[in-house]
């Protein structure tokens, strides 16, 4: 028998874990955060699985929502096995360093849980096992009753640095987890390669499944209304921050920026960058002959850039021009971005771009559905704010849109797919037109705790 049991990330955007238990192994696809919540509530609920064998642990990419809940994993299951692509072996050693400077502050008069300490992360890193692209390689756990192996594999996602789609083979029957895909040629990266076989079942996020992609435009056009926006800033002397993910958005962005300034399109100014950020880029750089890459003689850290740890009080960026690319990418309350955001809202003369995701329940999604000459409030409990700045998104996702995820489906030709990481607009969006376009595929909406039986 095959079953799979959501423990997070179902029909939501964070805490992104999934069980698949395959004739007794038991196998942990991802275990990240919600990052919108602290302490227990932002775990995936790993009760659901308390009395079950756990064997090993499969890790599709560095994000936050997709490892960081990875160490209290261990805890729970100290001889799990750990398996990932090398190139997220090495950005998880900084992203979850990170995470226990943040933990400690977040959890420190919380009682029911504790934060993880940076020995436990060394630990947890030394005892990661890491498998190439393609690389196929066995994961039977201790209880695993069938005289036939499970074989897994992992395959390019496009994503970001080391983001992987994991492929499970068992018996000639195969599941197929997209994780956080993209199809879609970025800045730095070429986009996914899909296993080159039919595949039984596949477990599909759905993050932009709710997004009519139809009228948006190519990343050429965002490319050239990003390079006028910005332009239009630092020619009256503004500065333009930007929000970003330290892991992913940071590089495609920076990348982005010095091509446009290096062709002469982007006016040239002082691009500040910092903290977990910069140490990510060198993983970049050191993997860019690893990993399928558009632009192997680029290298992030020799791009000129100023520390903004090295500033010694923020208003200081006030009297200057220049572009920031601040974390966190949400704008996230405490943050950098959220204390850049709070003193560039009041500058006629500055602009905030946002280039990604914003979670609804974020300071972020307030600032990007804002504009010039309206009131905002970053936080419930924060004082309304006149926003006196220009503010402008636009779309560099690293996520497929929905015409690509129906590709994925279309392409890989499951019996079934089961929906997951997307909020109920998306999960609704992609199962209706799966089942319209492909009658032929049972679609499933994962509920966290609901059991799926995919094999008997």
């Amino acid at each position: 028998m095959i079953n799979f049991i959501p423990l997070g990330g179902a029909n939501d955007i964070g805490a992104s874990c999934y069980y698949l238990n395959i004739e007794g192994t038991g196998i942990i696809l991802d275990s990240g955060t919600h990052p919108r919540k602290f302490g227990v509530d932002s775990l995936p609920q790993f009760d659901f699985i308390k009395d079950m064998n756990v064997d090993v642990a499969l890790i599709s990419h560095a994000h936050q929502d997709h490892i960081d809940s990875l160490p209290y994993l261990v805890q729970r299951h100290p001889y799990i096995r750990i398996v990932t692509t090398p190139q997220t072996r090495a950005v998880a050693e900084i992203t979850l360093h990170n995470s226990v400077n943040i933990l400690k502050e977040q959890l420190k008069d919380e009682i029911t849980i504790r934060a993880y300490t940076h020995e436990e992360i060394d630990l947890l890193i030394q005892s990661i096992e890491w498998r190439a692209y393609e690389e196929q390689f066995t994961i039977d756990g201790y209880r695993h009753s069938s005289k036939e192996s499970i074989k897994a594999s992992f395959h390019d996602a496009g994503h970001i640095l080391g983001s992987a789609g994991t492929l499970v083979e068992h018996k000639g029957r195969s599941i197929f987890y997209t994780g956080d895909i993209n199809l879609d040629k970025q800045s730095l990266l070429s986009g996914a390669q899909l296993p080159k076989q039919k595949v039984d079942i596949v477990i599909l996020e759905c993050t932009h499944g709710a997004t009519d992609s139809t009228h948006l435009p190519s990343r050429l056009e965002e490319q050239l209304r990003f390079t006028t926006c910005a332009n239009k800033i630092l020619n009256r002397d503004g500065s333009i921050l930007i929000p970003v993910f330290a892991l992913g958005k940071m590089q495609e962005m920076l990348s982005t920026i010095w091509r446009l300034m290096q062709k002469g399109s982007l006016a040239t100014t002082d691009i500040y960058t910092g903290g977990v950020g910069r140490k990510i880029s060198t993983v970049y750089d050191k993997n860019r002959y690893t990993v399928p890459y558009n632009d192997t003689d680029l290298i992030l850290s020799d791009i000129p850039q100023k520390d903004l740890y090295d500033v010694d009080h923020l208003d200081d960026l006030m009297r200057q021009q220049c572009i920031v690319l601040a974390g966190s990418g949400m704008i996230i309350e405490n943050t950098l971005s959220y204390k850049l955001t709070q003193r560039w809202l009041s500058q006629p003369k500055f602009g905030i771009f946002t280039v990604g995701y914003m979670d609804p329940e974020t300071p972020g999604y307030r600032v990007r559905h804002s504009h010039k000459g309206s009131l905002i409030q970053l936080t419930n409990a924060s004082e309304p704010q006149n926003v006196s700045c220009d503010v402008e998104q636009f779309r560099f996702s690293a996520h497929s849109n929905r015409e690509g995820i129906l590709e994925i489906v279309q392409r890989l030709n499951p019996s079934t797919v089961i929906l997951v990481h997307g909020e109920h607009g998306s999960i609704d969006w992609m199962g209706y037109s799966i089942m319209k376009k492909f009658p032929h595929i049972k679609v499933h909406g994962a509920e966290i705790g609901k059991q799926i039986i995919l094999f008997e």
